[in-house]
């Protein structure tokens, strides 16, 4: 058809009187012209849009059916929905749609109307009032299946306009829809039979007499036989059969008008769960009896409509209102079976998400967690934390954990399921990795740990033991005993099988409000090939802390924070009377992102990981060496922004773990946290913990059978962790001494064979000296005295004093030849006998060195001497005496505080010991000992061995400060002071 013809077609409608005539020319235009895209553009640029649009005020039924069949099919081109719609359309379609009862008419109304939806539903909306009421007036009235299959699809476009939606839910069009939904879906055999059911039950009644309430009785005997005190597994087991759900209550119709109608109210319930429906919506829905059961149908494995099911169920949870329906009509069923079994059509990624969305938010009822439990729900998902790859779903999982924490039987089932390991391989993960996306996250974590306050008050959780100092008698053959019954746990104000009430989550640090956030991922864009670590997707949690945001609003944030727009994934039947229309869903209306959220990942492991070491049963799996190690690590990583070290708490204080980790040896890594500052009184209170520990019967007990065993690195561990833990004195003294501790500390560091059992020795010994014995060396106050000390430069060849009348003979040469002649030292002689009266006696007596004017030195070096006389000028001055000499010149300080005892200068030679203090080091420590060993000098020598065994040196130095002195001439010696200065200090206290 061409263009002309058409132009002559429209004259004669527009001029003819006969409305056979029209009528025939109508046809003729709907099934010659606009029949497809190009006959669609020729008639609206023949004019014939707006010529079409005043017949929609001619009260003829047939001229208006033919009219809107033709407008219905030229909408489908967007050019000519906005002539029409500038042509005002909307006002006669609105009143056609009123006040016309045909159901043709209003059939092809509505399909026009859709059109122009889905062009602009915002001009469409300003006759929402009218609009919305017409339509669902249409949906419940009309018995047309195509009619109401329209007017459905007209809603779908619509809703996407939030006056429109308001409307359509004030006049009952969301109850409307379900309805339908329920008497399309309902399954006449199984309705027949349900009535046969009810008439057998109510004779058998009869028959056997049955008192009135006789079934509220039979159901609390079968609650009380089925009570969840036996292990959960069995019990489990011995119930599932009861928790599945009834699938012969609906079935898909048989017709295939019914099924397109099915499908268009499944799209139109899409659209309506984008949108966030307010309670009084939900009341009325519960009120009106409707159920989202018949969507519950098609979340089956063979059913081609499953994703849309699930899509609508998850979307549909985002609402707070839709609990109770969500629940009711056993939501959480479906989507378990679907985790569960091994269906025949794999889930997609999307479908597997909606499924733990819909688990993760309903789970917050103990009911429906008892149904994810007994249905193997929460064994698979812990399987799909293990073998997942995906970032965003792993987060989701871990969010439908938190709502199990509360729970003994979940809580169990989890840990024999090794939700342990899974939580520490994630977090290991996190920590260890290079990928980029943990490198992000990491970086992003650790800035907002960083910006949190710490919590003043401490957890309850984190209560220690007492120390037990009581009983110090050992039986090294006696069998161990248990800090448990010593002390009771801890437990908490509310029963740990039951959930908390539900309120503000206002404090990152308060555990039992935050950490109870049911949230997961509901990332809506069903595309599989999407990237997990795109920044837009759940997995990107990582943000402050600090927000104040009520359980369910928070839920809907973090899903809405993973939604975007998404394909059409149903395949729905489209307009037949257009084959060429393309059917679009309506973008979900996007509800505010809130950039403040509870939690991350690293958080839910943080929070699960310490409600798992707080239950009575723990399980074995937090006593192994990568659950401690990683949490250590943890502990490093974020400090005491987060409660990694609570946890670490809680398994230390269990004696069943006890000997793990005295083999493992946490004690060493827990003194490493001391060593830093921000967690230095972390590091000592977790030690303080495992004091708690040790010094119980059962600690007790426990290392001395691991030093008595034949396990030599037993022994080691054991001795290395009684210096760390025993702060009581008598228990120290009894491992140290018959327990034979101190000996395998000192052959450890002795031994040639160096690993990693080395440094914790020397680190032992030194926290044991300094922290538990309380040994130190005299502090000399360097911070501004050491400013004043000058740097001694020696000069040979500069005269000691301008006018020397004396001199200095000395024969102990510094260098390799022994037999060069005595070196001549000069000095003055008055200065000398003012100094000290031992040198004046000397020089102005009968003695030989007063008739000679010499003093021989036998056992000084010249270094040693000119010292000491560069220090007896500076006092005849009244200068300070703050010289220092080069470091490799201890000695000549050494000899230099020898002579002011001989010649008997106190300022001096107190002088000169504060300097010996302040110089010691690595390198003159074992020279300070042997001097004072040889010089019977108690004080120095006690010092020497105080130094060693209470200073910061590095452990290389320590270690080989201590093998050098095996072969010192003093090395006995050496040995045996260090074992008195150890033990004196343990028995001062008895």
């Amino acid at each position: 058809m061409n263009r002309e013809l058409v132009e002559n077609i429209l004259s004669v409608i527009n001029t003819a009187n006969d409305k056979s005539v029209v009528i025939r020319a109508l046809v003729k235009l709907r099934t010659d012209c606009v029949k497809d895209r190009d006959g669609i553009i020729l008639f609206r640029e023949a004019g014939g849009v707006q010529k079409m649009i005043r017949f929609l005020n001619k009260p003829h039924e047939q001229i208006l059916e033919v009219v809107l069949s033709i407008m219905g099919n030229c909408c489908t081109d967007v050019s000519s929905c906005k002539e029409a719609l500038e042509n005002k359309i909307l006002n006669n379609l609105t009143v056609i749609l009123k006040s016309i009862p045909n159901p043709q008419i209003q059939c092809r109304a509505c399909r026009l109307l859709g059109n122009l939806a889905k062009v602009d539903t915002q001009l469409v909306a300003t006759h929402s009032p009218a609009l919305g009421k017409a339509l669902c007036q249409i949906i419940e009235d009309s018995s047309d299946v195509q009619t109401r299959m329209m007017a459905v699809r007209a809603c779908r476009f619509l809703l996407s306009n939030p006056q429109f939606a308001k409307y359509f839910l004030q006049f009952s069009g969301f109850n409307t829809l379900l309805r339908i939904l329920f008497s399309i879906m309902k399954n006449s055999e199984a309705r027949v039979n349900e009535e046969e059911k009810l008439l057998t039950d109510s004779q058998d009644s009869v028959k056997l007499g049955l008192k009135r309430n006789q079934h509220r009785e039979k159901y609390f005997e079968e609650v009380a036989r089925n009570l969840e005190g036996v292990r959960s597994d069995i019990f489990d087991y011995e119930v599932l059969k009861n928790s599945s759900r009834s699938s012969n209550t609906y079935a898909m119709p048989e017709q295939k008008d019914a099924l397109d109608l099915a499908c268009e109210i499944l799209k139109c319930l899409l659209v309506l769960s984008e949108l966030q429906l307010s309670v009084p919506v939900w009341e009325s829905l519960n009120r009106a009896s409707c159920s989202f059961t018949p969507i519950v149908y098609f979340v089956s494995e063979d059913n081609k409509h499953r994703s849309v099911a699930l899509k609508i169920l998850s979307n549909f949870s985002k609402n707070p209102g839709a609990f109770y329906t969500l629940s009711s009509a056993d939501a959480i069923l479906a989507a378990c079976e679907l985790l569960v079994n091994n269906v025949e059509k794999p889930l997609t990624e999307s479908e597997t998400r909606h499924c733990i969305n819909i688990v993760s938010i309903l789970s917050v009822d103990a009911c429906n967690r008892s149904k994810i439990r007994r249905s193997g729900a929460l064994r698979k998902l812990i399987a799909m934390l293990r073998e997942s790859s995906s970032h965003s779903e792993k987060t989701s999982i871990l969010y439908v954990f938190l709502n199990f924490q509360y729970d003994n039987m979940s809580m169990d089932l989890m840990l024999r399921e090794g939700l342990i390991m899974v939580l520490i391989k994630e977090l290991q993960s996190f920590i260890n990795s290079d990928e980029e996306y943990y490198k992000r996250k990491r970086e992003e974590k650790l800035q907002s740990t960083k910006k949190r306050k710490l919590a003043e008050s401490v957890k309850e959780t984190k209560c220690k033991f007492p120390k037990v100092h009581e009983d110090v008698n050992l039986d090294y053959d006696s069998p161990s005993g248990s800090p448990r019954s010593l002390i009771s746990p801890p437990s908490p104000c509310s029963s740990r099988s039951m959930s908390p009430v539900g309120g503000n989550l206002t404090k990152a640090g308060d555990f039992d409000e935050e950490s109870y956030s049911p949230v997961c991922s509901d990332d809506d864009d069903d595309d599989d090939d999407g990237e997990d670590d795109n920044d837009n997707k759940t997995s990107n949690l990582y943000t402050n802390p600090n927000a104040n945001l009520d359980n369910h609003s928070v839920i809907m944030n973090l899903l809405d924070l993973a939604s975007r727009p998404e394909a059409s994934e149903d395949n729905i039947l489209l307009d037949k009377e257009d084959d060429d229309e393309v059917s679009q869903d309506v973008p979900a209306l996007k509800l505010p992102n809130i950039g403040n959220l509870p939690h991350n990942a690293i958080d839910i492991i943080d929070n699960l990981i310490f409600r798992v070491t707080y239950m009575v049963k723990k399980g074995v799996d937090l006593g192994k060496p990568e659950t401690l190690n990683t949490l250590i690590k943890a502990i490093n990583m974020f400090g005491l922004n987060m409660d990694f070290a609570g946890s670490l708490t809680n398994i230390l204080l269990e004696s069943q773990f006890f000997g793990q980790v005295v083999k493992q040896g946490i004690a060493y890594q827990l003194c490493q946290l001391t060593k830093i500052k921000e967690l230095a009184k972390e590091g000592f209170t977790l030690l303080d913990t495992l004091t708690s520990v040790g010094e119980c019967n059962y600690g007790k007990e426990e290392l001395a059978r691991l030093l008595r065993s034949d396990d030599i690195l037993s022994q080691k561990r054991a001795a290395i962790t009684v210096g760390f833990i025993i702060k009581s004195k008598p228990l120290l003294y009894q491992f140290l001494n018959d327990g034979n501790a101190l000996s395998l500390l000192f052959n450890i560091i002795l031994s040639h064979k160096e690993d990693e059992f080395t440094a914790e020795a020397v680190d032992s010994l030194t926290c044991m000296a300094r922290y538990t014995l309380g040994i130190q060396v005299p502090q000399i106050q360097t911070d501004k005295r050491y400013q004043d000390y000058e740097q001694y430069i020696e000069n040979l060849d500069e005269p000691m004093h301008e006018n020397c009348d004396m001199r200095f003979m000395v024969y102990n040469q510094e260098s390799a030849d022994k037999e060069q002649p005595p070196v001549v030292i000069g000095f003055n002689k008055k200065l000398l006998c003012s100094t000290s009266e031992v040198f004046n006696t000397m020089l102005n007596s009968d003695f030989r060195e007063g008739n000679e004017g010499e003093i021989h030195l036998h056992t000084y070096t010249v270094s040693g001497l000119r010292f000491f006389l560069h220090l007896v000028i500076k006092q005849s001055l009244q200068l300070k005496l703050n010289l220092i000499p080069p470091a490799n010149k201890y000695y000549a300080l050494l000899e230099a505080f020898e002579m002011s005892r001989i010649y008997i200068i106190p300022e001096m030679e107190k002088i000169i010991q504060e300097l010996l203090i302040l110089l010691l080091n690595e390198n003159n420590c074992l020279s300070l000992f042997e001097w004072s060993m040889k010089n019977y000098h108690l004080e120095l020598t006690e010092m020497a061995i105080n130094y060693y065994l209470c200073s910061s040196l590095s452990t290389e130095a320590k270690v080989r400060l201590f093998r050098t002195a095996d072969y010192s001439t003093y090395s006995s010696e050496w040995f045996q002071m260090l074992y008195d200065a150890v033990f004196a200090k343990c028995r001062a206290s008895f």
